[in-house]
């Protein structure tokens, strides 16, 4: 039973993992476009489009036309008059009717702001998406970051593995030489032991970061992930340039100022209706009782409509105003929590960078204290636990190192972010 088992699961394929290679600008570009918030974010911005076209066709010249044929009688007592000889109901009779109707709007100020606020909504929705790709981007950034800092952290423990199991090695040769004691092996084996643990919690980490990010970009999960870009932070910018850029850079601001456009134009929109309105109206006709007496007859008017009593419309240019009044205030607030988010970016690039230059230091100190516990022990001077010491200082080191670049890394990201650089249009 378990050869047949065997021969049978040796038929069965095995899943062949593909290779995704990407770069930061390749991740982030791939987010954007599989991202579902930013396909609801392009939708809503062609809904807004819909509706300012839709706005624009109402002051384009219209059309219909019918053709009728129906079958009718008449109470002329209805009307309040009669026909000697002749019943009150005359009929039915046979009407045969075509119509054409036109109408156009040449002058209507208040239709024309309203199509102009849907269409600055519109552009606002725009703007809408590129910020959704920005914040995309950035998380898309971080993801990338966490794997490099994954692989980063699993490199350097498969080198503290390779490195304790020499230190193993060396204490149970000098045990066996009868130069070293059984403490001595204990605590290197405790030390490989602690190694190997923290390598496989640092693989699991890749692994989940990898999936993260696969998982982001749209990618197949089970793939194996080669990252083409090592990320370094450059020196952050100067702080009123780069609260400057953010300005000019930032959709939201953009998207805000946009809003305020649609905004004002709602409320000129709302007091245009109490202005006169010019329209163009024709309805030409083709009636007549059967086909062979159909005649024509046409009517053709210029409608002037001034609005004598309409309380909503006061309603509606009040509303309007507190509408205005609200995006201002609201922009105002984005403007300030976006210089707020562009300094504390900095001063975060600037903190990480200043801990990258100060974990390369410990880990120079923490090699040199180790190489020195260690040249002690051999010369008989030191003791194992200054040993263990100093290689827990080194491995600690490392790890701090690890950090301090990611979170530097990170924090260039985040500048990025800030001034509205991750994705340009």
């Amino acid at each position: 039973m378990l050869c047949g088992a065997a021969a049978l699961l040796a038929f069965i394929p095995t899943a062949r993992s593909e290779t995704v290679t990407l770069s930061l600008n390749e991740a982030m570009s791939q987010a954007v476009q599989h991202s579902s918030s930013a396909e609801l974010a392009r939708t809503a911005e062609e809904r807004s489009r819909i509706a300012s076209r839709e706005a624009l066709n109402a002051l384009l010249p219209q059309g219909d036309a019918k053709l009728i044929r129906s079958t009718q009688s008449i109470n002329l007592a209805t009307f309040g008059f009669s026909l000697p000889g002749q019943p009150p109901v005359i009929g039915p009779f046979n009407v045969i009717d075509g119509q054409i109707v036109a109408a156009v709007q040449i002058f209507n100020l208040a239709a024309l702001r309203h199509y102009q606020a849907l269409r600055a909504g519109a552009e606002a929705g725009r703007y809408a998406v590129q910020q959704t790709q920005n914040e995309l981007a950035a998380a898309t950034g971080r993801l990338y970051v966490l794997v490099q800092r994954a692989d980063a952290q699993v490199a350097s423990r498969e080198a503290d593995v390779k490195l304790f199991q020499q230190l193993a090695k060396v204490t149970q040769d000098e045990l066996d030489a009868g130069t070293g004691t059984r403490l001595d092996v204990a605590q290197s084996n405790v030390q490989l032991s602690r190694a190997r643990t923290a390598l496989l919690s640092a693989q699991n980490d890749r692994q989940s970061a990898q999936i993260a990010l696969l998982n982001a970009v749209g990618a197949n999960q089970s793939s194996d992930l080669v990252l083409t870009d090592t990320l370094t932070a450059p020196a952050p910018p100067a702080t009123d340039a780069a609260i400057a850029t953010a300005r000019a850079q930032r959709p939201e601001l953009k998207q805000f100022a946009e809003q305020e456009n649609a905004a004002r134009l709602a409320l000129t929109a709302a007091r245009s209706r109490y202005l006169p309105a010019l329209a163009l109206d024709f309805q030409g006709d083709l009636s007549g009782n059967k086909t062979n007496d159909l005649r024509t007859s046409r009517t053709i008017a210029a409608v002037a409509s001034v609005p004598l009593f309409h309380t909503e419309i006061r309603a509606n240019i009040e509303r309007a105003k507190l509408e205005l009044e609200d995006v201002r205030t609201r922009r105002g607030s984005v403007e300030s929590d976006i210089e707020q988010q562009v300094r504390t970016s900095i001063l975060t690039l600037q903190n990480a960078q200043a801990r990258v230059d100060l974990a390369a230091e410990n880990v120079k100190v923490a090699e040199d204290a180790l190489q020195i516990a260690r040249d002690r022990r051999t010369a008989g001077y030191g003791s194992p636990v200054e040993v263990d010491r100093g290689e827990d200082t080194y491995r600690q080191a490392h790890e701090d190192l690890i950090a301090a670049r990611a979170d530097a890394a990170a924090a260039w990201i985040e500048v990025q972010r800030a001034t509205g650089g991750l994705v340009r249009q």
